[in-house]
């Protein structure tokens, strides 16, 4: 997982990031700015606040779990975080041309006669969404936290924020030649690979899980679909990024060949129905 932590935070932080300096670029410009960055500020703490409440709430629910509970739960979280990562990527190819106009007009229409609690609940909403979304994703990593992997997942964490404020000035620079849409469609299909990897875990916990309790299952589904450990061995450095961030195998068994195309062939249908109609 080393890697896909900093990417997963890195991407999240440049959505919430982005919002921040748009509402901060707004509201520098009203007459009554001073008070207004005062509820930016307190948006952007009740959001974080709600994150980190998220994500202490599924540290504590997993360890009281039993073995099978854990796993269970794990297995939930994968599919949860895999739909919110395809969601997500759906939603910023929507909108990420529209993205700073439909913001500003949110914005004028919750802060009409200087009400800025508005400012504060959709900074506080827009923060917690990115937050709660991160959490989701890093589940498997925040439930398997302890002394000794704590130091790097922080360290990860940190470095992804920092990151991502880097490539936020950065495009400030050169927005001009590469436009935001290009950014999020290039990152987006990354995290789609990242939502399969998700889903593969997922559906190879389930067939674990029923094997171990001696439910029936078609043999040919666990059975290995070929082997390229000797071109590519995924627990290796480089197979384990490529597994991490885009569900590579080197011993793939059927069911996970047999997810892995279903799960394109229903993003194919959802991204290529959504041109049709846009």
């Amino acid at each position: 997982m080393k890697g896909q932590v900093l990417f997963v935070i890195w991407r999240e932080s440049i959505e919430a990031l982005l919002l921040i300096g748009i509402i901060y670029a707004w509201i520098k410009q009203h007459v009554d700015s001073r008070n207004g960055l005062r509820y930016l500020w307190g948006g952007v703490a009740i959001g974080i606040s709600t994150s980190i409440l998220l994500a202490l709430l599924i540290y504590g629910v997993f360890n009281v779990l039993s073995d099978t509970g854990q796993s269970l739960f794990m297995i939930i979280m994968e599919f949860v975080a895999c739909i919110l990562i395809v969601q997500m990527v759906y939603w910023m190819n929507c909108h990420s041309g529209s993205m700073k106009s439909e913001i500003v007009s949110g914005l004028e229409a919750r802060t009409e006669n200087q009400h800025w609690w508005g400012v504060t609940f959709i900074v506080a909403i827009a923060i917690a969404r990115e937050g709660s979304e991160i959490v989701v994703f890093l589940s498997g990593v925040i439930m398997s936290l302890n002394s000794a992997n704590a130091a790097d997942f922080f360290a990860e964490v940190g470095g992804g924020i920092a990151i991502a404020a880097l490539t936020l000035y950065l495009f400030t620079l050169i927005n001009h030649y590469v436009p935001w849409r290009i950014f999020f469609n290039t990152t987006g299909i990354i995290l789609l690979f990242l939502a399969v990897s998700l889903l593969l875990k997922g559906v190879e916990g389930c067939i674990n899980l029923l094997i171990e309790y001696d439910y029936s299952v078609p043999d040919f589904l666990y059975y290995p679909a070929w082997n390229t450990t000797a071109l590519l061995d995924d627990s290796g450095f480089f197979g384990n990024l490529l597994n991490s961030f885009f569900g590579y195998r080197s011993q793939p068994i059927w069911l996970s060949v047999i997810t892995f195309v279903f799960y394109w062939m229903v993003i194919a249908v959802i991204f290529l129905r959504r041109r049709k109609y846009a």
